[in-house]
């Protein structure tokens, strides 16, 4: 049985001492190793007595396990400090008399809160065992328990007593679990009452009091967004602790990648690379939580000249490897690959396709090289006629043709001489302008048409393509030799289908910059909407989302949570067509097993889809369905008698 079962059984008075010692009968099986009546002992227990053996836990032991981690007690701070206006008046709203409060974040770390004589635990399930908190964790939603539950019993009763309860989950802005609230009492009887108390509190928390927060976050978070210069929090240790988004360009920082940073190495760092000078400007703050010093510092980039420049128009709005969003192995080796190479003069081949940003990695290899502030000149081969390639890759002198300019015309290459040359869909370069520029690699002259000498360059190229040169060389359609003098080092840029757990994290940044474009607060995504985000082939790739993105931003009008029905037709009907197609398989294999048919049971599958896309609202779900609450519950308790059948 699941825990709303279970809950029912409470409510109905099934729960008494006979089931408890049944309860206690079926924990000694466990470890003994022998299988659990599943309809005695719910679902979220076992699953959790099974982790506690796997992490190798001792049932009976009363080690007692401290937060050793100064580290883990700031962040646990840190977090209270965040809550604690919702924390004190939790008390002061309800009647809290008998039970025992407790906080306790993902990562386990656990505090009694209004006892400040203890000290913080580390609660974690690796640790303290099976408790409603660590189940409660683990499984999004609110878990009533009673003293036979706890794994770790002899611990439990040593440093507690008799410890029944319950604990709810309580979620951030991008509703992840981000910690559990806990009632706990020593009377049994109570803990139906506790279930339904710290679900409340859980629910004003997540509904009520964070979207009130977040909403005087964004505003001040927009508006230091703003600021002209850069601005960071640092710590009594120089380590950066809060920062807006011009000091990440000016620093180069990667919060994903490395949520904390040391000012003065990223400032050494930057000023070697680039040369920048920064000037900065500081002012100290009281932290009263901590009773920290705080450093409140300002950057400023100048130039030569004294001029206020910013990252943006040092590099003409070129993208940096920061930019680049992704935590898939397959683009981090890209990243890492693109990185080591920047600041080398090694030809580069980027492949990859459409939409997969090419150019972007291109830009950025250009921003970490030494030649940042050289010029980046991109010229797309497949864009301009086959017979104008020539004269825009290596100009002209005036009079050379029918139409050319009277004074003649500077080439791309040419240009670019001194920085960056980016050839972009190079497989569509003709192939007597393939032979010029291997001249141009091996000589580092150029030719213009309709002159007669040579003309000394210096560029770095960065080409790219989405097709197989080698074969379009087998082909006659590309020049072998050309091919090895550009490939020096290859890059393989992967399509979006196949690093799908980058593509929640790029829905998130496009989100973040469309809720500035179009003026929104707290947009969120609905897990309909993430579920046909991930579950649809992006032939576009990186761009072809980006561009749903919008579409969406656009269809919500003023709402505030992206749903399916926000994204494009092709987009809805991918998902639906996904969806009707694992419903039909897992229907197929389950049909012989089933009681009431195959219509019944994809009736059924279809109902498990849509909760599960909706994390169990019945109220939406019904709404998605088009059928109301009642006939959700009917079809489900039908499932139910199925299977105990």
């Amino acid at each position: 049985m699941e825990m709303n079962d279970f809950v029912q059984m409470i409510q109905s008075g099934k729960i008494n001492s006979q089931y408890f010692a049944k309860v206690g009968y079926e924990r000694n099986r466990f470890l003994e190793g022998k299988e659990v009546d599943k309809a005695v002992v719910p679902r979220e227990f076992i699953d959790s007595w099974q982790r506690c053996r796997a992490y190798g836990l001792a049932p009976y032991t009363l080690d007692y396990r401290d937060v050793d981690s100064a580290q883990k007690k700031e962040l646990f701070q840190t977090m209270v400090r965040k809550y604690e206006f919702f924390l004190k008046n939790v008390f002061n709203i309800f009647d809290l008399n008998g039970y025992i409060f407790k906080l306790q974040t993902k990562e386990g770390i656990s505090q009694f809160l209004g006892k400040s004589t203890l000290t913080f635990m580390d609660c974690s399930e690796e640790k303290g065992g099976t408790t409603s908190s660590c189940v409660c964790l683990h499984e999004d939603k609110p878990i009533i328990i009673f003293q036979p539950f706890y794994y770790r019993q002899a611990y439990i009763k040593h440093f507690f007593g008799e410890l029944h309860g319950a604990s709810a989950p309580i979620h951030n802005e991008q509703n992840k679990v981000i910690g559990a609230l806990s009632l706990l009492t020593h009377k049994p009887e109570f803990s139906i009452q506790a279930y339904h108390l710290i679900s409340q509190i859980a629910k004003l928390h997540d509904n009520l009091y964070l979207p009130i927060m977040l909403g005087y976050e964004n505003q001040i978070g927009q508006i230091i967004n703003c600021l002209p210069q850069g601005v960071a929090l640092i710590s009594e240790k120089n380590i950066i602790k809060f920062y807006n988004e011009k000091i990440a360009d000016l620093l180069e920082i990667d919060g994903k990648k490395n949520p904390e940073h040391d000012l003065k190495k990223r400032l050494l760092k930057i000023s070697k690379s680039r040369g920048a000078d920064l000037e900065q400007s500081s002012y100290e703050i009281k932290d009263d939580f901590t009773n920290q010093t705080l450093k409140l510092v300002q950057l400023v980039e100048k130039s030569e000249s004294g001029k206020q420049l910013g990252k943006v128009e040092r590099n003409n709005d070129l993208f940096t490897f920061y930019q680049i969003k992704g935590s898939s192995p397959s683009i981090q080796k890209a990243k890492d690959t693109a990185e080591k190479i920047a600041d080398t003069l090694v030809p580069v081949m980027i492949y990859g396709e459409s939409g997969t940003g090419k150019e972007m990695f291109a830009q950025a290899i250009h921003s970490a090289s030494n030649r940042a502030g050289s010029p980046f000149v991109a010229i797309n081969c497949g864009a301009i006629p086959g017979e104008l390639v020539e004269s825009e890759l290596f100009g002209y002198e005036g009079g050379s043709f029918t139409g050319a300019l009277k004074d003649g015309k500077i080439g791309k290459i040419e240009a670019a001489s001194g920085g960056t040359l980016f050839l972009d869909e190079i497989e569509s370069m003709p192939l007597k302008d393939q032979i010029k520029l291997l001249r141009v690699l091996s000589a580092g002259k150029v030719q213009k048409v309709g002159s007669t000498t040579e003309i000394s360059v210096d560029i770095r190229l960065i080409s790219a393509t989405k097709t197989d040169l080698l074969m379009q060389a087998d082909e006659g359609l590309f020049r072998e030799d050309l091919f090895y003098r550009i490939s020096t080092f290859v890059i393989n840029l992967p399509a979006l289908r196949e690093r799908k757990e980058d593509i929640l994290l790029l829905a998130e940044e496009f989100s973040r910059r469309l809720q500035k474009k179009y003026d929104k607060f707290s947009v969120s995504m609905d897990q309909g909407f993430i579920n046909a985000l991930t579950a649809y082939k992006w032939r576009g790739n990186v761009r072809e989302l980006e561009h749903a993105m919008e579409h969406a931003f656009i269809m919500l009008g003023r709402g505030t949570t992206l749903l399916p029905e926000h994204l494009s037709v092709k987009i809805q009907e991918a998902y639906q067509s996904r969806i009707t197609e694992e419903v039909i398989n897992e229907t197929l294999e389950e049909e012989n097993e089933h009681k009431f048919g195959l219509l019944a049971l994809a009736e059924q599958k279809m109902i498990e889809r849509v909760l599960d896309s909706v994390n169990g609202n019945i109220s939406a779900a019904a709404e998605r369905l088009g059928i109301n609450r009642r006939t959700i519950h009917r079809k489900l308790q039908r499932k139910e008698s199925s299977t105990t059948i």
